[in-house]
């Protein structure tokens, strides 16, 4: 028997239309529709017909307990009207299973469910309306493919809620029904919203059961029943390709996508682009990239590399002050563990240590041609802050090592293996370096030889820094748990949860513990027991870092807004509005915070009434915290370059170039601006 596929859900209907049979409508081939004006549980009046599917359809809805505001909602309503009694039952599980389902999710791209009821023998699933149209239907208005880098934004974001679906606990969750009509472009900001959560199911390892998908969309394994999350990575890279291209895949020979290459139907694609998009959808899971997160970040870099051609990317640097060779020896580790490096070797082929790159091959602005003092190429892009302790720097770069480097001229001191990238600032307390892994481990080596004392192991990446002090490490992660573990054991006390990955870094203020995370709260818990004191749903992630300052918790979200709380109640006192999302985390110095938006500005903002005191454009995006010495701050650019500001008005006193973008906070040493940059490297700048 054929397999049989979702089909896509058929045009609007006209709402106001009347059969003559009283409450509901009629339309062909589908009886028994809600009529406008019927009211639900004596609270939902139907006011329009959203959309009608195979199985359900959506109304758009008023709840009537809302007396002095129009409070809308979407209803929808499951069709069960199939005369096999065991189809009925399959499809009733089914709608039960998406009420359940999405009550346990808290993303900002994931429409939020407000009620569930049974009425008359139907049942009713009441959700957050979503104003605006799918990206068929854009598709379809555009006339053609859309620009290649909207279509990136868009697969940043879908990357992005994907990957927090398959990161749910104990299970995954696989969407398995990913395509255009089921990705809503919000009509107030632009967000991306994933619809129709009807097919998608928790998944059992090896587990196969009934075929749902959508025909083009759907990868070769879910015909056999199996859902993974690789499945998930093919029907993105498919509709990548039709958002590129315009070539509906639903009218194509299904797995053709190889004969259909996207510069084919649009040459100014990017390669690289083109290259992501064949390799998502690969026949064999295994050709695919292997998580939402892997695609997440070659997209990144490509979206990047569009703005930055390598001809023009940054200009040549002047000639070093000092030029520093690497110490190495072979890379022999294949698990977890230290590599001391013993003075005098040199690097092998085998080493992710190069060679330190003269300036003159790593990039740099000739505005601060004298500030160069060593630079250090790692195996992969720096991502995170660097800790200074004892003349030493400790470093995470994206090839998995954590470096000690030696701060006078940069050589290594050792370097530590961990299985993935590592994009959190380690934390430095008595002998240990502390500090977490995308390979889902936090790891205590000791300070001095580079030597593994303990790890912990969480259940997702961690990308949040750890606060450590003589007691504990706090830190979350991508799991949704801010973990509190024992300095000295390396076993967890406590942990509390949240209902999204924590890429906030935690700040400790007396008994407390303030954090955001993903799912858009901002948290208090107690700092010895994990019990909530307060919590404050920002509705928008909160990667921003908080800072407390005069009794205040200062933090920027996703929604582009820098707001301070009482630190006792969580009340807010003041909100400042950017243009685009703040990923970046304030910096204190006297009565102003400093904090950058991924509009390009600088804001300086008071912190006593969040008066704007003065803001700056420097770039076209800011995700890194500033740096504050003395009169001056420093802060890197999505664009490669490195901004010396002046704090009284934020004009550009110098700057510096590299070959990637800089996105996390400069370290200040006794005599040095330390950074890292995407282009692999760190960078030492003179503070003179």
């Amino acid at each position: 028997m054929p397999v049989q596929f979702a089909k896509t859900e058929a045009p609007l209907i006209e709402p106001g239309k009347d059969d003559g049979r009283g409450r509901r409508l009629h339309i062909p081939g589908r009886n028994n529709l809600l009529k406008v004006g019927t009211v639900l549980q004596n609270r939902y009046r139907v006011l329009d017909i959203r959309g009608v599917g195979g199985m359900s359809t959506v109304y758009k809805s008023r709840d009537l307990r809302f007396t002095s505001v129009d409070r809308l909602c979407a209803i929808k309503e499951m069709f069960n009207s199939a005369e096999d009694a065991k189809l009925r039952q399959v499809r009733l599980a089914n709608f039960q299973r998406e009420a359940s389902l999405l009550a346990t999710l808290t993303h900002s791209s994931i429409p939020r469910i407000y009620d569930y009821f049974e009425q008359q023998g139907t049942i009713y699933l009441v959700l957050e309306l979503i104003h605006g149209e799918d990206l068929e239907t854009l598709l379809s208005q555009n006339g053609g493919p859309f620009e290649q880098e909207k279509v990136i934004d868009w697969g940043i974001a879908l990357c992005s809620v994907i990957a927090y679906l398959h990161n749910q606990r104990p299970e995954p969750i696989i969407f398995r029904d990913l395509k255009p009509s089921n990705i809503m472009i919000r009509a107030e900001d632009d967000a991306l919203m994933l619809v129709d959560f009807g097919i998608a199911r928790t998944f059992a390892p090896q587990q196969k059961g009934t075929m749902i998908g959508t025909e083009g969309y759907a990868p070769p394994e879910q015909y056999k029943g199996v859902a993974d999350a690789r499945g998930d990575i093919y029907a993105l890279g498919a509709t990548l390709h039709h958002l590129l291209t315009g070539s509906d895949p639903r009218s194509e020979t299904p797995f053709t996508f190889n004969q259909r290459p996207p510069r084919k139907y649009n040459p100014g694609l990017s390669q690289d682009l083109e290259a992501l998009v064949l390799r998502s959808v690969s026949y064999s899971p295994s050709d695919r990239p292997q998580t939402a997160e892997d695609v997440k970040h070659i997209l990144e870099q490509i979206k990047y590399s569009l703005h930055t051609p390598q001809a023009q990317a940054v200009s040549p640097t002047p000639t070093p002050n000092k030029a520093i060779q690497a110490v190495a020896a072979p890379d022999r580790e294949r698990s977890a563990g230290s590599q001391l490096l013993d003075d005098g070797k040199s690097a092998t082929s085998e080493s992710p240590i190069k060679e330190v790159l003269p300036p003159e091959t790593s990039g740099g602005s000739t505005l601060a041609e004298n500030k160069l003092d060593w630079s250090l190429k790692t195996g992969d892009e720096v991502r995170g802050s660097a800790a200074f302790s004892g003349g030493s720097i400790y470093l995470g770069s994206y090839d998995g090592y954590l470096y000690a480097l030696d701060d006078a001229d940069g050589s290594v001191r050792w370097r530590f293996k961990s299985q993935r990238g590592i994009v959190t600032r380690p934390a430095v307390f008595a002998e240990m370096v502390i500090f977490g892994s995308e390979d889902k481990t936090v790891y205590a080596v000791s300070r001095s030889s580079g030597r593994a004392i303990w790890s912990h192991r969480t259940d997702a990446p961690i990308r949040s820094s750890p606060h450590v002090d003589e007691k504990a490490c706090i830190v979350g992660s991508d799991d949704g748990f801010l973990y509190r573990i024992d300095r000295a054991k390396g076993v967890v006390t406590w942990r509390y949860r949240t209902w999204a990955p924590i890429r906030s870094s935690p700040t400790v203020f007396d008994d407390r513990v303030f954090f955001g995370s993903d799912d858009g709260y901002l948290y208090t818990v107690n700092r010895e027991t994990g019990g909530l004191i307060w919590r404050h749903q920002i509705g928008s992630p909160v990667m921003s870092s908080p800072v407390v300052v005069d009794n205040q918790v200062i933090v920027g979200a996703s929604d582009g807004t820098v707001r301070a709380f009482g630190t006792k109640d969580g009340k807010v006192l003041w909100a400042v509005q950017t243009d685009k999302a703040v990923i970046a985390s304030p910096a204190i110095k006297d009565d102003l915070a400093y904090i950058g938006s991924a509009d390009g500005h600088m804001y300086a903002i008071k912190v006593a009434t969040g008066v704007v005191a003065w803001k700056r454009k420097i770039c076209r995006q800011i995700t890194s915290t500033a740096t504050i010495d003395d009169d001056r701050l420093y802060v890197g650019g999505y664009e490669a370059i490195f901004y010396c500001l002046k704090l009284e008005d934020g004009t550009v006193d110098w700057s510096f170039g590299t070959g990637g973008p800089i996105v996390y906070q400069a370290l200040l040493t006794d005599d040095h601006i330390v950074f890292g940059s995407f282009d692999g490297t760190v960078y030492a700048l003179n503070r003179e």
